[in-house]
C-alpha cells in the first residue's frame, strides 16, 4: 500500500496542471470576447442553463461537504475536496456573472470568467507546489518529530538514549528513520525485539508508511550514510 500511496502526488499532479490549462483557456476566450464584441448589447439570459448551473451547484456543495469530512484519508481525496471547492465558486461566481451579463452590462461575463480562471490557476498552482514538495521527500514539520522523537525515548527503559530522529515525505506520508542506544552488552534477540517492537508502534501512526529503526551501543560515532572524501 505505501508503494502504491506514494505515487499519489504524481497523478495529482497532472490532474492539477490539466486543471490549470483547462482555466488558461478559459482566459483566452474570454480576452477573445473582449476583443471582438462590438456595440453595447448584453448578452442572451438562458434561464435553463443558469438552472443547470444552480443545480450541479447544490451537488457540487453536498460533494463537497462529503468530502471534507474524509480529506485526511488519503490525498487524493484532499484534491477531489479542493477540486469541489473551486468548483463552488466558479458555478457560484459564474452564475452572478452571467446573470450580470444579460441583465447589466456585456463585459461582465468575460470578466467575471477572467476573474475566476486567474483564482482556480492561482489554487491549483499551490497545489501542485505543495505535491512536488511531497515527492521531493521534504522534511516532516517540527512538531511529528517531536512526536516520534517522545514516543522513542518513552518506550522502553532498555532504550538508553535517542541518537537521531529523521522524518520525510514519501508521497503523502512520511518515511521515519530513528537511531536508539542501547547496552553493548544486551543479548541480539533482546536489542532486535525491541527496535522491532518500537518500529512497529511508530508506523501505527496515522501519518507513517514505514519506519526503520538503526540499533547502536554509543553515540560518539561519526554520522552514517556520509560519502567519503
Amino acid at each position: 500500500m505505501s508503494d502504491l500511496s506514494s505515487l499519489d502526488p504524481s497523478g495529482n499532479i497532472v490532474y492539477g496542471s490539466i486543471m490549470g490549462g483547462v482555466n488558461v483557456i478559459l482566459i483566452v476566450e474570454a480576452i477573445q470576447e473582449f476583443v471582438t464584441h462590438k456595440g453595447s448589447d448584453l448578452k442572451t439570459f438562458h434561464l435553463a442553463s443558469i438552472i443547470a448551473v444552480a443545480v450541479a451547484f447544490g451537488v457540487k456543495f453536498a460533494l463537497f461537504l462529503y468530502c471534507m469530512a474524509i480529506r485526511k484519508s488519503s490525498s487524493q481525496v484532499q484534491v477531489l475536496w479542493e477540486d469541489h471547492r473551486n468548483d463552488l465558486l466558479t458555478n457560484g461566481f459564474g452564475i452572478l456573472t452571467a446573470s450580470g451579463g444579460a441583465k447589466l452590462a456585456w463585459w461582465i461575463d468575460p470578466m467575471g470568467a477572467t476573474i475566476i480562471a486567474i483564482c482556480i490557476i492561482a489554487v491549483w498552482t499551490r497545489t501542485v507546489y505543495e505535491q512536488f514538495t511531497y515527492l521531493a521527500g521534504i522534511t516532516a514539520p517540527p512538531d511529528f518529530i517531536n512526536l516520534v522523537t517522545y514516543k522513542s525515548m518513552t518506550f522502553s527503559p532498555s532504550i538508553l538514549s535517542v541518537d537521531t530522529v529523521r522524518a520525510y515525505h514519501s508521497g503523502p506520508n512520511y518515511f521515519v528513520e530513528v537511531d536508539i542506544v542501547l547496552d553493548p552488552h544486551m543479548p541480539l534477540w533482546q536489542a532486535h525485539d525491541i527496535s522491532q517492537d518500537l518500529q512497529d508502534q511508530i508506523e501505527k501512526l496515522g501519518d507513517v508508511d514505514r519506519c526503520f529503526v538503526h540499533v547502536d551501543h554509543e553515540i560518539s560515532h561519526a554520522p552514517e550514510h556520509r560519502k567519503r572524501e
